[in-house]
């Protein structure tokens, strides 16, 4: 398994934003990670990426501890991470010097399917900003990618940028677990659905078995939040 999970709970202060999360990911699965917000998506990212710790219970990535694995792990976090006087090109630099897997030509492809455009992180909308830290997120060779709401906030055209870049920097031997509340248009990518709500595992199933039952991922996530 690339993830394990036994019993995670994660509290702040009264707060349990995940309660008793048991889960298994096996390596080369796209997996959507679903919920409405507040479910507790970006809490149990968080913990994957070993930037934050459980309350309680057990967590393995890659056979170790999140904390010990982090340089095989790309994770793009939902909070706006890039300093506002950076240029793509320092982002670029500065993601080069951090991670020995940072591929300056992937990201350069990537730079151009995304259609971000050059100029400094401060005058970029919240959107092109997204789609430059995607970018740099996805410039990695890593064995695990943690990708916490690439399509939130984006129009049409953005959203089928990002999921045919999503779908192309898929190999077989990696994995990637994707969050997101917008499930429309991004169905098709996710070989396994999870889906939180109030900090609970309420659905763990393959994509494909939903269809045999003749429901999609977006029926199945309207009837569970319903």
């Amino acid at each position: 398994m690339i993830v394990y999970l036994k019993s995670v709970t994660k509290r702040y202060g009264k707060v349990e934003a995940l309660r008793g999360i048991d889960l298994g990911i096996p390596m080369g699965q796209v997996v959507g990670l679903l919920g409405p917000n507040g479910a507790g998506k970006s809490t149990l990212l968080q913990i994957l990426a070993g930037l934050s710790f459980p309350t309680s219970g057990t967590v393995e990535v890659l056979g170790g501890r999140p904390r010990d694995r982090r340089a095989m792990i790309s994770f793009l976090p939902e909070t706006e991470c890039l300093y506002p006087w950076m240029t793509p090109i320092q982002a670029e630099r500065f993601m080069a010097g951090l991670f020995p897997d940072f591929g300056r030509n992937r990201f350069a492809q990537l730079f151009a399917e995304l259609d971000v455009p050059h100029r400094p992180v401060g005058d970029m909308s919240r959107g092109e900003r997204r789609r430059l830290a995607l970018a740099l997120a996805l410039a990695r060779e890593a064995s695990l990618y943690l990708l916490d709401e690439p399509l939130g906030g984006m129009d049409p055209v953005s959203r089928r940028r990002i999921l045919q870049a999503l779908i192309r920097t898929w190999r077989g031997e990696t994995s990637m677990i994707i969050s997101t509340h917008q499930v429309e248009g991004a169905e098709g990518l996710f070989e396994r659905v999870v889906l939180l709500k109030a900090g609970q595992l309420v659905l763990d199933e393959e994509a494909e078995a939903l269809r045999v039952r003749g429901k999609s991922v977006a029926e199945v996530f309207q009837e569970v939040l319903s």
